[in-house]
């Protein structure tokens, strides 16, 4: 059941309210704090300098390094503990605002576009799918969410955002993680079986992998092989599905996203992974109102990541 948008800017009004009341909470303590420090640190260090004569610019210099320091320090412990208790205090009514947007903007927008839908924004697409083909590192940290099943033009895909991870450890026992892939990942159905695999991977795109039964070709064009890496189990099952007009689809799917693109023609199905480090379908901030034109436009937008590839650029048919 779809709601209205006076239904979903009430929720949006409850969620902002709530956090410009937990701000408000935080601001008496955090003058306070700065007011404090500000008098054991800096008020001394302008008497002594007048104690001892100095020039009213030394003691202008102390005065200014002091406040700018204080602020600092105490501004970024404060947000830090806002962040905190403003996520965990407002989690109901976030996870409200979102399942609302989602709902007003998205689902709606997806109905009217694919069907045979099957859509869960808090559902991410399993590991194992991306991980079927081999071809990309799947790091020590995965998510997903938007998960998608659908049809378009009676072409069956899958699509979701995917985060990977790599946990790295120093010498000194500090770990950090690294991103190699955020971005979209989209499978689609096709009435052809490959009996191989055969990745190709654009020049900008690094989390990809290949094991031994993958060999590199090259191609017939100078630019294609400038652009692209051509993996592929059988050469000759490659060079067939690589002709001409597919690899200027390729090119012009890769001109749209900075070659941060791979695809992988595994079994009856076509995987393409972009990473253009953008998490799609996301709500807008509940700060202001919403605008419902700007809203829809960019739904619009990122559900053009799915259909372009059928309409404009025709790998898929």
């Amino acid at each position: 059941m779809f709601m209205t948008y006076e239904e979903l800017e009430q929720i949006r009004k409850k969620y902002n309210e709530k956090r410009a009341k937990i701000r408000k909470v935080f601001l008496v303590p955090y003058l306070l704090v700065v007011f404090f420090f500000l008098s054991i640190s800096l008020f001394p260090e302008i008497i002594a300098a007048i104690a001892e004569r100095e020039a009213i610019f030394a003691i202008i210099r102390v005065a200014f390094f002091q406040i700018i320091s204080t602020l600092v320090s105490t501004s970024i412990f404060f947000f830090v503990i806002y962040l905190i208790v403003s996520t965990i205090k407002t989690s109901d009514e976030a996870t409200d605002y979102r399942n609302a947007y989602k709902n007003y903007f998205i689902t709606a927008t997806f109905k009217k576009v694919f069907t045979d839908l099957q859509y869960n924004h808090a559902a991410g697409m399993p590991r194992v799918i991306p991980g079927s083909t081999g071809m990309m590192r799947l790091g020590d940290h995965y998510s997903s969410n938007d998960y998608t099943i659908a049809k378009y033009k009676g072409i069956g895909f899958s699509q979701a955002d995917v985060h990977i991870q790599e946990e790295h450890t120093d010498s000194d026992g500090d770990t950090t993680y690294v991103t190699i892939f955020r971005g979209r990942y989209v499978v689609f159905d096709m009435h052809k079986k490959f009996e191989k695999k055969l990745m190709v991977v654009g020049k900008n795109f690094h989390a990809y992998k290949k094991d031994g039964s993958f060999r590199k070709i090259e191609l017939e064009s100078i630019n294609f092989n400038r652009r692209f890496k051509v993996y592929a189990q059988d050469g000759f099952e490659a060079f067939y599905l690589l002709d001409p007009a597919v690899m200027e689809r390729i090119e012009k799917l890769a001109d749209l996203h900075n070659d941060r693109i791979m695809i992988c023609f595994f079994e009856n199905k076509i995987h393409i992974a972009i990473n253009n480090n953008i998490d799609s379908f996301e709500p807008a901030s509940p700060k202001l109102p919403i605008d419902e034109k700007t809203e829809f436009d960019k739904v619009i937008n990122d559900i053009k990541v799915i259909t372009n590839i059928i309409d404009e650029v025709k790998l898929v048919k």
